[in-house]
């Protein structure tokens, strides 16, 4: 019987999982439930040593002789202080020791309790890294685990070998309590070097296969050849936003779809078989929503990144290639064209989407008239959330490089970002911005090398919109959550300080005075501009409420029967439900 304890589960699955078969005990307590769980499997073999100090240099003696990662595991208090002077040999001597060290749960920690040190406090020359697995008490916690413990494991022999501390909070309740009769089944994440065998077969034929390109400067041309030669040999395509930067073959920008479908939709008709990643941040929620709701093993995902590191944005991370982009889609790419029905699927499903021409004035309705007027070759930088929500609803020309603040995705340094980018170019350079992210980075404005190629799009409404959206959880407070939630009444216009710092100011209170300055804003001046448009929330809310409910999917089915019941008629259309039922 195998303890009830998540957490050491977790371990003790993926300790067989990545084949380290030796372990060496030390006697205790708190880390009894790893004891029990390895001394009556066949699948180890256990070595007993008493004294800490000495059982890490006995793993070291095992290393040097089988050349195989070995684990230890020692009780908490002084025992994983003891480790301390074997683990500074191995740091050295670059020898995989997962330590397996067990402490109480947090709460205790320095509250002079029986026992309760911190375990995690190690010199830095002593483990390559050391995780903490938390106390499983939810599902959130259990999926926090699995990716941390792969990653221990993944980390002792990565690039140069050495020890990894791995510690464990235990409540003392389960230290006796032993009632599982087999081991959970435990999602292994795996990582492969550039010098790897890939077992990476694509079991069936067909598989699906989304690529999912997040914020990444422009493509060279040997990355786009790269990208798709292997879709062309595949039943993929590329999921891209704005932020994407790519506009070669097969990529589809589906935000807008996936923002009115329902997660049971996404996961019956388009979720993917292979979930593949490139680039930094989406700064994507339809398809962060999306992707990571459907059950732990819905699909699988593969990472592409040259650092290697174990990053699993939607639960679902199975194997992390540490190479360039480039290198992996050469080196998987097939020999022959396959027909992309699952490409055709998504891009039926995009054009199935659209505008509505009314939009209150808002953000949204200042991205309509906008889009498709911002000249050729211009950077465009979207303040987070909200500009950056509404324009992700509408296409650019390929020509126009876009960039948000989405690594971090704070509200500050957006309009730096911005700036520092229209200093090293003569390129057009434009900003959409809230009144909050603005007023918050103004004093960037006085800095003295800027240029006339700056055009600053500032939406004003009087507060931080995001928090009074119809969709957004502080809705529910209505004018309770003005005054903090939604900082409402920290400004007025910001005429005055743009003017100060020799910005041309243009200004819009409703939508004739916005098309009256619109192009003057669009165009070659010998100032840099700053264009105030003065919105309210409840516009702000109405307008995208508007869009997406013209585009919820029921609305879709309906759009998709008028255009084919003039064909075919009402019987037509009648005979087609119940052939579809």
């Amino acid at each position: 019987m195998y303890t009830i304890s998540k957490n050491s589960q977790i371990v003790l699955s993926l300790l067989k999982a990545h084949n380290i078969k030796h372990i060496v005990i030390n006697p205790g307590t708190t880390n009894m439930p790893i004891i029990r769980g390895v001394q009556n499997d066949p699948f180890f073999t256990c070595y007993s040593v008493v004294d800490e100090r000495s059982a890490m240099y006995f793993a070291i003696g095992l290393y040097l002789e089988l050349g195989v990662p070995i684990a230890t595991t020692c009780t908490s208090a002084q025992a994983t202080r003891n480790y301390i002077p074997g683990l500074t040999e191995a740091f050295y001597k670059h020898i995989p020791i997962l330590a397996i060290t067990t402490s109480k749960h947090p709460k205790y920690t320095g509250q002079e309790y029986l026992q309760g040190p911190d375990q995690t406090s190690l010199p830095v020359d002593a483990v390559k890294k050391t995780f903490a697995l938390p106390y499983v008490a939810n599902h959130i916690d259990e999926l926090h685990c699995v990716r941390v413990a792969n990653e221990a494991i993944l980390e002792l022999t990565h690039r140069t070998s050495g020890p990894v501390q791995l510690n464990i909070h235990m409540i003392d309740s389960e230290a006796s309590m032993y009632t599982y009769p087999k081991l959970p089944e435990v999602r292994v994440i795996k990582r492969y070097m550039v010098w790897d065998e890939w077992d990476v077969l694509f079991e069936k034929e067909n598989k699906k296969i989304m690529i999912v390109i997040g914020e990444h400067r422009p493509f060279s041309k040997k990355q786009i050849e790269s990208l798709t030669s292997f879709v062309e040999t595949h039943n993929a395509f590329i999921y891209v936003n704005h932020l994407s930067n790519y506009h070669g073959r097969y990529a589809v920008s589906a935000n807008l779809a996936l923002s009115c479908m329902d997660n049971k939709e996404f996961i019956s008709d388009y979720k993917p078989d292979i979930l593949i990643t490139i680039g930094g941040q989406t700064g994507d929620y339809p398809i962060f929503g999306k992707l990571s709701d459907g059950g732990e093993r819905s699909f699988e995902h593969w990472r592409i990144s040259e650092s290697g590191s174990i990053v699993d944005t939607y639960d679902k991370l199975t194997k992390v290639f540490e190479c360039p982009f480039e290198v992996f889609f050469n080196r998987l790419k097939g020999d022959t064209p396959v027909q992309h029905t699952y490409f055709e699927e998504w891009e039926k499903m995009t054009q199935n989407v659209s505008i509505p021409e009314d939009l209150s004035f808002s953000n949204a309705y200042l991205a309509q008239q906008l889009h498709k007027s911002i000249p050729e070759n211009s950077y465009l930088n979207l303040a987070i959330l909200n500009s950056l929500r509404n324009w992700s609803f509408f296409a650019f020309d390929s020509s126009i490089t876009c960039y948000s603040n989405v690594a971090a995705f704070g509200i500050d340094g957006c309009m730096s970002v911005l700036l520092g980018q229209s200093v090293a170019s003569d390129t057009l350079s434009f900003m959409v911005i809230g009144d909050l992210s603005f007023f918050y980075d103004m004093n960037s404005l006085g800095i003295r090398h800027l240029k006339n190629n700056i055009r600053i799009l500032l939406i004003n409404n009087n507060c931080g919109a995001e928090f009074k959206l119809y969709s957004h959880p502080a809705y529910q407070f209505g004018k309770e959550g003005d005054p903090f939630i939604a900082a409402v009444g920290h400004n007025s216009d910001a005429k005055g300080w743009i003017e100060a710092n020799n910005f041309k100011y243009l200004s819009a209170k409703n939508k004739d005075e916005f098309l009256k300055n619109k192009d003057e804003f669009l165009q070659d001046s010998d100032r840099s501009i700053v264009f105030e448009v003065f919105t309210t929330p409840e516009d702000e809310s109405m307008a995208l409420k508007m869009i997406i409910d013209s585009n919820r999917r029921a609305t879709l089915r309906s759009k998709i029967r008028d255009k084919i019941q003039p064909l075919i008629g009402e019987r037509g259309v009648q005979l087609l439900k119940k052939i579809v039922k």
